[in-house]
């Protein structure tokens, strides 16, 4: 088997290299930062475990798999199923209700709710319409109250955008596809079977130590397994690909060190990738160039609850726009996992910034706390003492996917064609968030659906 060097040391190129089960020298993974986790960044401190990236991890069996065989899944903490969700509306937390069933939620206006029950009378989308916001697609499907207090805190929840900006294409797929399936969205999503391949309803996990765990029980592994992990490598040139050599590529870093390769994955972002292979990538490359990111303030805090009825319940709020909160999103991870504190402590993750606050994260730290904890205590106002607040700022958190992505994916699936043409196996694979999905199960099937190809 010929090595394979893979560029950048998150999640899903530890997990690519790990499926691949390599021997001594077989794989060389090239860590730009300093660390090799991601996105995954817990922080301990006073006792606490905290999560400034990911707060949770789905349970797909790509990651139920991975834990199993790492061996963490002793270490697994299961969030309730029945935690409620929260949504802002007229100034108060509303409980939203999984899947389609969220329609009839107090957060939608009760004329949102009558409008949007009728979706499935709503003329499918024109052929000629390759693609639209995530705004534009819920006002049309299911009408203005529906987009504001649905579409709009998905969009800032998950993705940190502008939901007149953000793809629903490209970010809520399944959304996309069940329309084009049955021509509404709710007979799509409702009808017997579901989409194909469609998976059953997914623990949500943590694990006790925080999510380092997996990156550090993967790195650990590998080292053991003999893998090559270098952090603080700088690539500064990609040679290649030679046709009929044995090591097609030539990687070079800053430091003067050198790597052949006869597999290569880049797990680095759409920029880094261009400045690296943008020669060889002609048709995307400009519009890879183009992507940009969201940047996000992260405040850990922590307060004492000083009777049980005031502390936090359910796994968070979002906070639609104009209804007087910056943050967008407020998360109680204690409540979420009950044994992630003490008794008589509640955590609390609020995120600021964003695409519509894109400047808010350049507060000081002190301000951002003190903007955190002031709107933390309007949504929960039995908490006491605030014990804790930390600031971890992101100035890349989240990569942007604007209106008709897809059809920058496209360009870049061509491209990768024209360099792996001639050879009897691929010799340069792409993943990343930009390309299929940002959450932390995303990360871990894109990783496993790589190692079969490296």
């Amino acid at each position: 088997m010929s090595r394979a060097v893979v560029l950048g040391a998150g999640i899903s190129g530890l997990v690519a290299a790990f499926r691949r089960r390599p021997g001594a020298g077989d794989v060389v993974l090239l860590e730009p930062g300093e660390r090799a986790a991601g996105s995954v960044r817990t922080v301990e401190e006073a006792g606490l475990v905290l999560e400034a990236g990911p707060n949770t991890l789905r349970g797909t069996p790509e990651v139920e798999r991975l834990l199993a065989d790492l061996g963490l899944d002793r270490e697994v903490l299961v969030a309730d199923p029945r935690a409620p969700r929260w949504v802002v509306r007229a100034g108060r937390p509303r409980a939203v209700l999984p899947g389609p069933r969220g329609l009839l939620t107090s957060a939608v206006p009760a004329s949102g709710k009558l409008r949007a029950l009728g979706e499935p009378f709503v003329p499918r989308r024109p052929e000629a319409l390759g693609d639209e916001s995530v705004h534009a697609f819920f006002l049309r499907r299911f009408g203005e109250g529906v987009a504001r207090y649905v579409a709009g805190p998905l969009a800032s929840g998950v993705y940190a955008d502008d939901p007149a900006t953000l793809s629903v294409r490209s970010a809520f797929p399944r959304l996309w596809d069940a329309e084009g399936r049955a021509g509404s969205v709710l007979r799509g999503l409702l009808a017997k079977g579901g989409s194909p391949g469609r998976p059953a309803r997914t623990r949500t996990l943590t694990l006790g130590r925080g999510l380092r765990a997996l990156p550090e029980a993967l790195v650990e592994r590998l080292t053991a397994a003999g893998a090559a992990l270098v952090t603080g490598a700088e690539v500064v040139a990609v040679e290649g690909p030679v046709a009929g050599a044995t090591c097609p590529w030539r990687v070079r870093t800053a430091d003067g060190r050198s790597f052949e390769a006869g597999r290569l994955l880049s797990t680095l972002d759409a920029g880094r990738l261009v400045r690296l292979l943008g020669e060889r990538l002609s048709r995307s490359a400009p519009r890879l160039r183009s992507l940009s990111f969201v940047r996000l303030a992260v405040v850990l805090q922590a307060y004492g609850v000083p009777r049980p009825e005031g502390a936090p319940r359910g796994f968070g709020c979002l906070m639609p726009r104009g209804e007087g909160f910056l943050s967008l999103g407020v998360l109680t991870p204690s409540s979420l996992f009950p044994g992630r504190a003490e008794p008589g402590v509640a955590l609390v993750t609020s995120l600021l910034g964003g695409a519509l606050d894109p400047d808010l994260p350049s507060l000081d730290d002190d301000e951002l706390a003190a903007l955190a904890e002031e709107e933390t205590r309007r949504l929960h106002p039995g908490l006491g003492e605030r014990l804790l607040a930390r600031v971890e700022r992101w100035p890349a958190a989240i990569p942007r996917l604007p209106v008709g992505h897809h059809e920058t994916l496209a360009a870049l699936d061509a491209d990768l064609a024209d360099v792996n043409r001639g050879f009897a196996e691929p010799v340069l694979l792409v993943t990343g968030p930009f390309r299929d999905g940002v959450s932390l199960a995303d990360r871990v099937a894109a990783g496993e659906a790589a190692a079969d190809r490296i």
